[in-house]
């Protein structure tokens, strides 16, 4: 095994904190007898084998509930879960899975957060709209999330946690949660990413792809992205194929003037 002060050197000093500490609290730990291996197939201190996974939650009935669900949801990485201490999965899973045991404490926390009284219908780790279609009476209705959902490849926006509540005399809410623990941002605009390279792609589209890709990216990177992206339509802007720009100009959450005056898009990154 490579020594901590070899792995552990990538990364803020936030998520290198993190890893050490995790390393440092199994590696004392005299049940554990071995540690778990990445993808590459380095074993890492901070990794637990699927044999000792029950460490990575509160109770044994957290570890229990938390394989049976992926029996009839598949959303989520079981495999991380079980085995990483230092991902953000298994703190949803723990924090999640236990509220759904505890109905009373989900009603009583999350009425201090929305400072109402509300009833926890449903919470759901790792949400994903197409695989959890009719939750407790919260049917779908077609405009699911910011629209961008595809029913045969399950994928599009999805949140880490959902909580579904009632709230004077039945109204309807959702709550969805965005959970980073080491991770220091979020996901690069895949519009200003830029397209992927496609299979078999000759240089003539090659290059094609590249200047489509420096055009986004200036507009993206200019005062005029407003006009020019959004009041267009413009198909280089991939958030104009949803629901986004749509519900950030109804939302009274975001001031729509101010993004209109801003420098450059505000949701490159």
């Amino acid at each position: 095994m490579n020594s901590e002060a070899e792995i552990y050197q990538e990364g803020n000093p936030w998520q290198k904190k993190v890893y050490r500490t995790m390393a440092s609290f199994l590696e004392t730990n005299p049940e554990i007898k071995s540690f778990g291996q990445s993808a590459n197939r380095n074993k890492y201190k901070h990794l637990l084998t699927v044999e000792q996974s029950q460490f990575n939650f509160i109770t044994e009935d957290i570890h229990t509930a938390t394989k049976e669900r992926f029996s009839k949801h598949k959303a989520g990485d079981l495999h991380r879960i079980l085995t990483n201490t230092a991902a953000s999965q298994p703190y949803c899973f723990n924090l999640i899975i236990y509220l759904q045991q505890h109905p009373a404490l989900a009603d009583k926390l999350f009425s201090n957060l929305f400072d109402k009284q509300v009833r926890v219908h449903h919470l759901e780790p790792e949400f994903t709209p197409n695989l959890c279609d009719n939750i407790i009476g919260f049917e779908r209705t077609g405009d699911e999330s910011i629209g961008d959902q595809n029913l045969k490849l399950g994928s599009g926006t999805d949140s880490d946690i959902a909580v579904f509540y009632t709230y004077n005399n039945y109204k309807k809410g959702v709550l969805l949660i965005e959970f980073k623990f080491i991770e220091h941002e979020f996901s690069v605009c895949s519009s200003y990413a830029g397209s992927k390279k496609k299979e078999g792609e000759i240089p003539e589209e090659k290059q094609q792809r590249l200047e489509r890709n420096k055009e986004r990216r200036a507009i993206c990177n200019s005062n005029n992205f407003y006009s020019k992206m959004v009041e267009t339509k413009n198909s280089l802007c991939g958030y104009n194929k949803y629901f986004n720009w749509d519900l950030t100009a109804k939302s009274k959450v975001i001031d729509g003037e101010k993004i209109k005056s801003m420098s450059a898009c505000p949701f490159s990154f």
